[in-house]
């Protein structure tokens, strides 16, 4: 049977919806918008900034108004994106009732970021040194610049950031896309960014946002790869400013510091 393809014409979407969507692209949107109808809060889920972390501990929130099982199931598996999951995504909505998710005061729109040379660190020591499919695309533009074989695990950080530098962020894997465009800041209208530096005394403003003063933080993520410890590891002083120069809008529009190496 062909399925056809109903994705809504920009046109049709509201002006923050359709700005959105051709900045990020329908995919992305739909894959990193986490919306909750009853308690009416929209969490924009950016990777390799305690996704994890947001999706197990809002995520078991919402499911439990179904039963205890279904929470625990989703904390267990947070990231798992084929089983049920307790939010509405974008293209659930009606077009009108989308835009006034994304744009209204009846509703709290927020986002967890990270400094940025942590974060593109944790995505290369994860995805690219374990050779995962997000290496792909890279280690394929590396063989065709070197005109030669490359393993993943062979990818050097200069090499990683040099190939992401050249890259658009809607062509770039969200794992390292860069964030303010990730997030389509200036775009969307958030409530609050939060530092993920600074996530452990933010709980009460996520309660509020979410409308569940009681909430707390559910610690699950596994697969920690400690990149905000091991900076001195990993890079010079030039790499150091490689970051700066990729990541420059996230530097300047979501407040941070480049890292010290001492």
């Amino acid at each position: 049977m062909t399925v056809p393809d109903r994705r809504p014409a920009r046109t049709k979407l509201g002006p923050v919806t359709a700005a959105y969507v051709q900045s990020m692209g329908w995919r992305s949107v739909n894959l990193h918008t986490h919306i909750s109808l009853v308690n009416r809060y929209v969490y924009v889920e950016v990777p390799k900034a305690g996704c994890g972390t947001m999706k197990a501990t809002l995520g078991g929130m919402e499911a439990a108004r179904n039963n205890p099982g279904m929470a625990r199931r989703f904390q267990d598996a947070p990231h798992d994106r084929l089983s049920a999951t307790p939010f509405v995504r974008p293209f659930q909505l009606p077009d009108d009732l989308l835009e006034h998710v994304l744009t209204s005061s009846d509703y709290r729109r927020f986002t967890v970021v990270r400094e940025p040379a942590a974060r593109s660190l944790s995505g290369f020591l994860e995805k690219v040194g374990q050779g995962l499919k997000q290496s792909e695309p890279i280690v394929e533009i590396l063989r065709e610049r070197t005109g030669g074989e490359i393993a993943p695990a062979d990818v050097s950080l200069e090499q990683f950031l040099e190939v992401i530098a050249d890259l658009p962020s809607r062509k770039q894997d969200p794992h390292w896309r860069r964030q303010a465009d990730h997030i389509g800041l200036g775009i969307v209208d958030y409530d609050a960014v939060v530092h993920l530096e600074d996530l452990d005394a933010s709980w009460d403003l996520i309660g509020e946002l979410t409308r569940t003063p009681d909430l707390r933080g559910q610690y699950f993520c596994r697969n920690s790869t400690g990149a905000s410890a091991r900076i001195a590891d990993y890079y010079t002083p030039a790499l150091l400013d490689l970051v700066g120069e990729v990541y420059a809008r996230d530097y300047a529009e979501l407040s941070y510091a480049r890292p010290a190496l001492t």
